[in-house]
């Protein structure tokens, strides 16, 4: 076990042995610096080895990781850094000239790569195991800032115990082994790529990190093909460059054993295509968040049913309350709830949030509004913040988005809603084209009209080039309204 391959990036790879021992050495570096557990430690770096090294060796030392989103401007990323309190930096070298904008009352800031001064050091350090301290699973591994619609982003504390039980968790529900290859593509300071590679190591599979910093479908596909990998995480947009490849033979049909999706609804026309492109597939829809972990998994089918995201998860316990925090009646819309072992622990020095979000039971919502079948099937119709009201009607942008990408040339949408003087708000649509695809714009306002209430349907549909994608691979509907309003 210890010389098989743990993790592949470009033309590196790491062995168990040699991942472990990296780990000791990079906690030892930080014992050596006087950087002592519960601190937190700011990662401003890309996909690589050195990432995941100082994930594993952050857990090893008892400090606190703080992954840091590489597209924040620098107000941002000075607020994150303000914040949680950050007693050092690991940085990538590009982004010394974004540091320096920055000041920095406490925190010591250290360069990776070949002659980094961090690099120098976690080179010299001992391998062996750490001796200067206990970790106990209810220790806080990191703290991760939330994305969120309005206001600062908040900082989610997630301990060792949560996070492992997200990997475990989603290995028993996806049937993963550790003769398998996985392929982390998403951003590593985004918690899915971080859960994805957890999950990976502990069950001593070998994980591929994508090696660029830019996606590109091309990329993914010779990274799928090269290393022959069998299972991997996609949220929609990608899995649309993934049928596509298919089709066209530029990837092997018999290769992928487990595909999974998050982060945005998945159509029926783009589920279809991967099923019957990669027969031997089993295509898991996950519904989740940096707060929650895991929430629910369903497995998809061809021309199976569309628009549930499934069963809770091993261990999680889903409620739909009103605003009361009141139990509703199966299928009645509310607010979703969820408790479990994969939970964060709390939010960051923000006791209001924390009221806010859990009940005394100790459930935890992050806003999204949903109901359950009596079964226990759960089906979200979007977020609280993004609801949009038509003359007193509440419209969930996620409704209006799926039907429009049931169109075949429709390859993403964004819907959110704009002031309107006599209806209080109208639904505002943007669309990209799929690539090859047929595309009529009379067409595609008669499958809304054919299949959305009038309060519902876009007042106007707009064909954009691109639209804009957040770290998580998903359409931000706030960029695409912002833009839509600058150009209005």
């Amino acid at each position: 076990m210890k010389n098989k391959t743990a993790l592949i990036f470009g033309d590196q790879q790491l062995s168990y042995q040699q991942l472990n021992q990296k780990a000791n050495q990079v906690a030892w570096t930080f014992h050596q610096e006087g950087v002592g557990p519960g601190e937190r430690v700011a990662l401003l770096l890309p996909n690589g080895l050195e990432m995941a090294e100082l994930y594993f060796g952050i857990s090893k030392a008892g400090v606190v990781g703080v992954p840091l989103n590489l597209r924040w401007a620098p107000p941002e990323i000075a607020y994150a850094m303000r914040d949680a309190d950050i007693s050092l930096v690991i940085a990538d070298p590009d982004f010394e000239p974004i540091l320096s904008q920055i000041p920095f009352e406490k925190a010591r800031v250290f360069y990776t790569g070949p002659d980094g001064s961090w690099t120098r050091k976690v080179n010299t350090a001992p391998v062996s195991e750490p001796d200067f301290v206990t970790v106990m699973e209810s220790d806080p591994w990191v703290l991760v800032y939330t994305s969120g619609t309005t206001g600062r982003p908040k900082g989610a504390i997630r301990t060792h115990m949560s996070n492992i039980m997200i990997a475990l968790a989603l290995v028993s529900e996806l049937g993963i082994s550790s003769d398998q290859i996985g392929f982390a593509i998403l951003p590593m300071f985004h918690v899915n790529s971080m859960w994805f590679v957890t999950l990976s190591v502990a069950i001593g599979a070998t994980c591929v990190i994508y090696p660029h910093r830019t996606f590109h479908p091309h990329h993914v596909i010779e990274q799928i093909n090269l290393h022959h990998v069998n299972y991997g995480m996609f949220v929609p947009s990608m899995l649309t460059f993934l049928a596509d490849a298919v089709e066209s033979g530029k990837v092997r049909a018999d290769g992928l054993e487990v595909i999974m999706t998050a982060s945005a609804p998945l159509d029926s026309t783009l589920r279809d295509r991967i099923l019957r492109g990669f027969p031997k597939a089993r295509l898991y829809d996950i519904y989740g968040s940096t707060e929650y972990g895991a929430a629910t998994i369903v497995r998809h089918s061809v021309d199976g049913p569309l628009g549930s995201v499934g069963y809770a998860t091993i261990g999680q316990d889903i409620e739909i309350l009103d605003d009361g925090r009141r139990p509703v009646a199966s299928g009645t819309i509310g607010e979703v709830f969820v408790r479990g072992p994969s939970l964060m622990k709390e939010y960051w020095h923000n006791p209001e949030a924390n009221e806010r979000s859990f009940t005394a039971e100790g459930f935890l919502t992050v806003g999204d509004m949903g109901y359950q079948q009596e079964d226990g099937l759960l089906f979200l119709v979007d977020r609280k913040q993004d609801m949009i009201i038509v003359s007193g009607e509440n419209v969930y942008p996620t409704e209006v988005e799926e039907v429009l990408l049931r169109y075949p040339g429709v390859a993403l949408a964004a819907v959110f809603g704009v002031p309107d003087p006599r209806r209080g708000e109208r639904v505002i649509a943007m669309v990209t084209q799929r690539e090859g695809g047929d595309f009529d714009l009379n067409a595609l306002e008669e499958l809304c009209r054919q299949n959305l209430a009038d309060y519902k349907r876009p007042s106007r549909i707009i064909v954009s080039p691109e639209l804009p994608i957040g770290p998580s691979g998903k359409v931000v509907r706030r960029l695409a309204k912002d833009a839509w309003l600058a150009q209005s």
